[in-house]
């Protein structure tokens, strides 16, 4: 379906977060309809969900984001699109490429009751992207937390490029990583606010100049 076109207010956008023993981290939803709701994220290293405070962050900078469409790009078991739906985002598209964490954010959108409300692809996300592409399926906001050890071979703009197709003028992409990063893309504008060792940036897609 392509994008409603909405915009987002122009507002919108530590160390590295612990692994080991990721069940101890506290996840839920901060707000909305499903305030307070526990969700369930697999145990070991696969999956780094946003602390609250970076996720408190994030959506307090983003404002209403209430009958947006969003998609959520290593969406593991869903925090983010998941607080987005319980503020009222109108759908969300999730994609996980991990199977034990694809289910639970099956179920964690079961017990939320956003069934209704997903989308849910379990595929690598370049193949994801790609087939959002040929559907010319449209975000008016797009969340990207890739794995650190992709920063290995991919940089920032990479995955602001390739995701940022899919949105449009003025739409927001935010995406989180480990290291310091000193311009956009083109076509982009970018807030960044650190976390000790994490970031958070935020890019807009600009209006192309005439």
């Amino acid at each position: 379906m392509p994008s409603s076109g909405r915009m987002l207010p122009h507002r919108a956008f530590a160390k590295n977060r612990p692994y080991g023993s990721i069940s101890k981290l506290m996840l839920q939803v901060l707000t909305g309809s499903q305030k307070g709701r526990k969700l369930k994220v697999p145990k070991g290293r696969k999956v780094r969900p946003p602390t609250s405070r970076v996720k408190k962050s994030i959506f307090d900078r983003l404002g209403d984001i209430s009958g947006l469409r969003v998609l959520d790009i290593f969406a593991g078991s869903g925090s983010l699109g998941i607080e987005s739906l319980s503020r009222g985002t109108g759908h969300v598209t999730f994609i996980e490429k991990d199977p034990s964490a694809f289910k639970m954010l099956t179920e964690n959108l079961t017990v939320c009751g956003f069934l209704a409300s997903a989308s849910t692809i379990c595929a690598d996300y370049e193949d994801a992207l790609k087939r959002l592409k040929r559907r010319s399926d449209g975000y008016d906001l797009i969340f990207v937390d890739p794995p650190y050890e992709l920063y290995k071979t991919k940089e920032v703009s990479d995955f602001v490029l390739s995701a940022g197709e899919l949105l449009p003028e003025f739409g927001v992409l935010v995406i989180e990583h480990d290291h310091k990063i000193e311009d956009a893309p083109a076509g982009f504008s970018r807030f960044t606010k650190p976390f000790g060792g994490t970031h958070v940036s935020y890019f807009t897609k600009e209006v192309p100049s005439e």
